[in-house]
């Protein structure tokens, strides 16, 4: 006998490889084990990743599930968050006609190269979806710079790349996670992204091509504020506003923001859909 049950989405654990009107399967980083989970993050199937499957198509008929279709954006988060930090911008997308998947990757446990191939596996398996445009939190940008530089990825080839929004990027590598990555229990807690995010790697990441329209958010948060009080001396080696900034951006603009998840500020919420229907911010 099997029994439903609540999960917590394991952020750290399972990695979204499949999505479809709030349904996804995941697999487990290690064992590669998959399950089935509902709107609900209720466990339905578990197995192989097929079996998943097959079991999704059974509970489309019972529950009817209406088509997802047309334009999609996809979601990503930073380290150490889950897809749930997406929750207002989600509910935006759906409010404003899109389709919307915030993607769940175990941000601490993998390298960038294995998160990369994870969501050319989420993007080869969408259905229904014509049009993607990507909104990026953190390290996320780094993510989806290096899987836009795959081009012969299968999902090129069926899906038209609108606009990419990124929000608080490391684009020139975070000058902060370059001191936590010197000490082994920040590795151990943070995993290999910590080290792929420093400037020193950074410098040898592919830009997004200037064909893709992107918009860059850059927003504070109750970090910067806290070392604001510091000497510029030190403050200089912890954080510098230029990095966000990448080249080919096609517009950038500054928020105030006293949250640790900036997509709780109603503002970058509006000013990332407008972007991504615009192609600007709002001035």
């Amino acid at each position: 006998m099997r029994f439903d049950f609540f999960t917590l989405g394991g952020s750290q654990f399972w990695e979204d490889i499949f999505f479809y009107q709030k349904w996804r399967i995941q697999r487990h980083f290690e064992s590669k084990k998959c399950r089935l989970l509902d709107s609900w993050d209720i466990q339905r199937h578990c197995g192989t990743f097929d079996e998943c499957l097959k079991a999704f198509y059974k509970y489309i008929e019972v529950y009817e599930l209406p088509r997802q279709k047309g334009h999609m954006i996809v979601m990503i988060h930073g380290l150490f968050d889950s897809k749930n930090i997406f929750k207002p911008l989600w509910r935006a997308a759906l409010a404003n006609k899109f389709s919307a998947a915030a993607v769940n990757y175990p941000s601490s446990q993998k390298s960038l190269e294995a998160h990369v191939t994870q969501f050319e596996t989420f993007l080869n398996n969408l259905i229904d979806i014509t049009d993607v445009s990507f909104v990026t939190k953190g390290v996320g940008a780094l993510i989806l710079r290096e899987l836009l530089n795959r081009k012969n990825a299968e999902w090129f080839k069926k899906l038209k790349i609108q606009r990419v929004v990124e929000i608080a990027p490391p684009n020139q590598g975070s000058k902060f996670f370059a001191k936590l990555s010197q000490y082994k229990l920040a590795n151990l807690i943070f995993g290999p992204m910590l080290k792929e995010a420093t400037p020193k790697k950074v410098a040898y990441m592919p830009d997004i091509e200037n064909s893709i329209e992107t918009g860059i958010i850059c927003c504070g948060n109750p970090f910067v504020d806290a070392i604001s009080f510091l000497p510029d001396g030190y403050k200089n080696k912890l954080y510098s506003e230029n990095e966000a900034f990448a080249e080919g951006c096609k517009d950038i603009i500054k928020i105030k923001n006293r949250h640790f998840n900036p997509i709780k500020n109603q503002l970058i919420v509006k000013q990332t859909m407008y972007f991504i229907k615009n192609g600007c911010f709002k001035k």
